[in-house]
């Protein structure tokens, strides 16, 4: 492409002056070294503000490994003896689980065998190791539109790694601290080397886009389990569908599930859509819009998120939430699996069993600042996945003018299609009741931002409020303060008061509400809502501390609820994680003390301990321990699980629970799991000691994903149904249409990473890639060293799209084959003798127009590479031949073959033309 930059002219015309006097053109590294170079940028103030690396100081890094060449090429800049290490490529030799996202200016990952989290997130200067806070400074990063690049001295300071490096022989040799996934991969020689991992070079991200349809053929994901048991029924039989596709142009999300009898018990049906840049409903400008079974919006006082058949719309953004806010946590939940949740590295609740077919953390407590959550889950055929959300937590202050809204409206608990009978004896007489929430935001100044909602729902009771609230959102010495009132149709009303901020280095939040004349307040989590309320106190408080050299992230949580009727709770919990050398340990205490009206006292006081590793990256080992300490000490239960990876497509799991409380007894499973890229089959066994009951079990989990080219289904592993799925075709774009025409060839063995695994394409250059998920973007990595002919022009090699349930992303891959050429620029000086020109521009300009351009060195050469195939037309660079009045004496036309034979050295001559106002025999 042209590039006409200012710089070079003053050495070009220097070089064309000096031949025409008959003085040899000056040498490439001299016309370089003319050539200014930029200085270095200031110092930003923080690390949000960050600039390229400067082109001029590259350096190819070879890496070196256990004396084993990991790369020749790592493509880093700056200085020599600290250079930056460009973190995408760098983690992808390693094998490490860190993903870069250039585009969000944020790196993510997981370290080690016990899994400690790592976040660098430069918008909000952000930088940790688990609970450990690293200090970057502005110059040890450096950001392009496809990589994110840390100093090396900053590196180590992240990952449990040396860096050796010596700036004359440009070597860096790695000494790491605990072992790495592609030592362990070595080591044990789970699968054969096939060379040297060597990382694609950075490349620009395509972004490919795949519109919202008006109705595509859905994709399933399906869940199959059968067996035979003592308990009934003798031979249960259940199943989990999960669909997805387009309808109406929105996105279509639909769950059936059934009881072990095999009878559909609960049904969902979503049409949603999202936008990251609030891109929705024109003048709205809303994030996220859905209609179906959808949660509706809560307010500070009153009624909860709750979900219901209806429709609900907001323009808040995705990824932040106030300080003063509780999250709910909720996603899909396949049959047998367990999950965890961890908030900046602390066990916050697991949940064991679906509850229709998802999992639901309800009211999490975040800290004000950046809040890194890990949503871990357990299969039952050993396989561990993990989602990593990075959340913004502020003081829930706006920017000046800018206002944000939330509604929904809904039938509280009812599903959109319910296929079983309302329970006549349910207590909750709210179930079926309509519920409308509206919230709405304005930020008055950068230190005040106001608030309102109104709300009609039902108690659990049955009974109808009319809810009013209004608030303020400020900032008092340095503290976030919100302040809410309320008020509903009965009398009854409401005052909270809430300050969030640091103290003595802790990370704090405070709320006192008061509360008369019965007002229900759903948003407290704990609180028995028969029962009105007379106030509430709460304080949470969230702190690293040391402990025998080690930081331990701590979460305490006390409250106080007391109630119209004289009676009160206490509350208070205290949890902490730490990782010791492999081994992630999680542990806490939980106090509870009701008081009734009578005086009558009920106090408890229970603990857990809980330990994970992936031991040698093959060994996936948790255990847990559950306790009670008040009323009287006693353990009650003790789990060990323990997943072994016997080869790619065979996993062995071991598990054993021992009941140490009343009646005692032990549990023992044992199963057998073969992964196949059409589904997954589990055997399973389970013993229980305590009754002598038994159970066997098969499971099977496939996926039918629809596959828009040949019109059809495929089968493959589960997730096309509840996440995005690729269609890649790679093909030999003849003539650089970008279609694939009569005459184009396909390309097999292109690879294909991202998804739920890795895929190549077939003879017709075809691949259909399931499991991205539902995240905002996905990437999907190609690879092109085991191609036939690797001498290609292609596209970027790394793709980003945004996943949805049941969507296929149609991505056509065009390769041109490439050739080279060398090019000489001559000279013909008054003595007849041809000499070459140099610092000259010259262009090869194919038949659209596009330009490739090349400087000429000492000789008058310029090798123009990689150049797809086709004809081409040689030409001056405009500007500078008008500025010289240079113009090639004849054209000259170069055509790059197909098939990759040989292109001849071509050679052009050039003239300069006199000046208007000079003599005949002068220029």
């Amino acid at each position: 492409m042209r590039n006409s930059s200012s710089r070079h002219a003053a050495p070009a015309a220097i070089a064309a002056l000096l031949l025409v006097a008959g003085r040899p053109g000056i040498a490439a590294s001299q016309a370089a070294a003319a050539q200014p170079i930029a200085a270095a940028a200031a110092p930003a103030a923080d690390i949000g503000a960050t600039p390229a690396p400067d082109p001029v100081s590259l350096l190819l890094l070879l890496v070196d490994l256990d004396g084993v060449t990991l790369t020749e090429g790592l493509a880093a800049y700056g200085d020599p003896a600290d250079p930056l290490i460009p973190i995408g490529e760098f983690s992808r030799l390693l094998e490490l689980d860190i993903d870069v996202l250039p585009s969000e200016r944020r790196i993510v990952g997981r370290l080690g065998e016990a899994r400690r989290s790592l976040l660098v997130d430069l918008a909000t200067s952000t930088a940790r190791v688990g609970p450990t806070q690293i200090r970057l400074t502005a110059d040890d990063v450096a950001v392009t539109p496809t990589e994110i690049y840390l100093r090396a001295s900053a590196l180590q300071k992240l990952l449990p790694i040396k860096l050796n490096i010596n700036s004359q022989q440009l070597t860096m040799k790695l000494v790491t601290y605990e072992l790495l996934p592609i030592q362990s991969r070595l080591q044990r020689q789970a699968r054969q080397r096939q060379g040297s991992p060597t990382p694609a070079a950075v490349t620009e991200t395509l972004r490919v886009t795949e519109p919202y349809q008006l109705f595509t053929p859905p994709s399933v994901d399906v869940a199959l389990a059968f067996g035979a048991q003592t308990a009934r029924p003798r031979a249960p039989a259940r199943y989990d569908i999960r669909l997805g596709g387009d309808l109406a142009y929105m996105g279509l999300q639909a769950y059936v599930g059934s009881d072990e009898e095999g009878r559909a018990t609960t049904a969902r049906v979503l049409l949603e859509r999202r936008s990251m840049d609030g891109s929705l409903l024109g003048p709205l400008h809303a994030t996220s819009f859905g209609v179906g079974d959808v949660f509706t919006p809560g307010l500070a006082i009153g009624p909860r998120s709750l979900a219901g058949r209806g429709v609900v719309v907001s323009n808040v953004p995705l990824d932040q939430t106030s300080v003063f806010n509780r999250v709910d946590l909720r996603g899909e939940l396949p049959l047998g699996n367990d999950v965890e949740l961890y908030v900046n590295d602390v066990l916050k609740g697991s949940q064991t069993a679906a509850e229709q077919g998802r999992y639901e953390f309800l009211n999490v407590p975040l800290i004000q600042g950046v809040n890194i959550i890990r949503i871990v889950t357990y299969g039952p055929r050993g396989q561990r996945t993990e989602e990593t959300r990075v959340i913004n937590v502020s003081g829930g202050l706006l920017k000046p003018g800018q206002a944000t809204f939330e509604f929904g409206a809904a039938d509280q608990d009812e599903p959109l299609f319910r296929l079983r009978d309302r329970d006549p004896f349910l207590v909750d007489r709210s179930v079926g009741k309509p519920r409308v929430v509206a919230s709405l935001n304005y930020g008055v100044s950068e230190a005040l931002t106001l608030s309102a909602g109104a709300a009609l729902y039902h108690t659990r009771q049955g009974l109808a409020r009319d809810l009013y609230t209004a608030g303020l959102r400020t900032s008092v010495r340095g503290f976030a303060t919100q302040l809410d009132v309320a008020r509903d149709n009965t009398g009854g009303q409401a005052v909270s008061v809430a300050i969030a901020g640091r103290i003595l280095g802790a990370s704090t939040v405070l709320r006192h509400a008061e509360y008369s004349g019965g007002l229900i307040d759903e948003t407290v989590p704990e609180a028995d809502l028969d029962r009105p309320l007379d106030r509430r106190t709460e304080l949470t408080v969230d702190q690293n501390i040391a402990i025998a050299g080690h930081i331990v992230p701590i979460s305490l949580r006390a409250l106080r609820d007391v109630y119209a009727d004289g009676g009160d709770t206490v509350i208070g919990s205290a949890r902490g994680s730490s990782a010791l050398g492999a081994v992630l340990f999680s542990s806490g205490l939980e106090y509870e003390r009701n008081t009734l009206i009578s005086r009558q006292r009920d106090e408890r006081l229970r603990g857990y301990f809980a330990a994970s590793t992936f031991r040698n990256y093959q060994w996936q080992i948790r255990a847990n321990l559950d306790y009670d300490i008040l009323p009287t000490w006693r353990a009650r239960m003790l789990t060990v699980t323990a997943d072994r990876a016997i080869s790619d497509i065979w996993t062995l799991r071991l598990a054993a629970s021992q009941h140490l409380d009343t009646p005692k007894g032990s549990e023992f499973i044992a199963g057998s799991i073969t992964r196949t890229r059409f589904g997954d089959l589990a055997l399973l066994g389970e013993y229980n000691t305590t009754d002598d009951s038994w159970r066997l079990g098969v499971q099977l989990n496939f996926g039918l994903g629809y596959n828009p080219i040949s019109h059809g289904y495929e089968l493959t592993r589960s997730g096309p149904g509840s996440g995005g799925s690729v269609l890649f075709h790679a093909f030999i774009d003849e003539n650089g249409d970008g279609l694939f025409n009569a005459g184009d060839r396909p390309v097999r063995n292109v690879v294909l990473d991202g998804g739920e695994r890795q895929m190549r394409t077939d003879a017709e250059g075809r691949a259909y890639v399931t499991g991205f998920g539902l995240g905002p973007t996905a990437r999907l990595q190609v690879g092109l060293s085991d191609i036939e002919d690797p001498a290609m022009k292609t596209p970027p090699t790394t793709i980003e799209f945004s996943p949805r349930a049941g969507g296929v992303t149609e991505i056509n891959y065009p390769m041109r084959p490439t050739g080279e050429v060398m090019v000489t620029i001559k000279l013909r000086r008054p003595d007849a003798q041809a000499v070459g020109l140099s610092a000259a521009r010259v262009q090869l300009v194919d038949a659209k127009g596009f330009a490739v351009e090349g400087v000429t060195e000492f000789d008058g050469s310029v090798s123009f590479q990689d150049l797809p195939a086709g004809t081409y037309r040689l030409a001056l660079d405009p500007e500078q031949s008008k500025r010289l009045r240079m113009r090639l004496t004849a054209p000259v036309s170069i055509t790059i073959a197909p098939d990759g034979h040989f292109t001849p050295d071509v050679t052009a001559e050039v003239v300069f033309e006199p000046r208007p106002d000079a003599a005949p025999d002068t220029l």
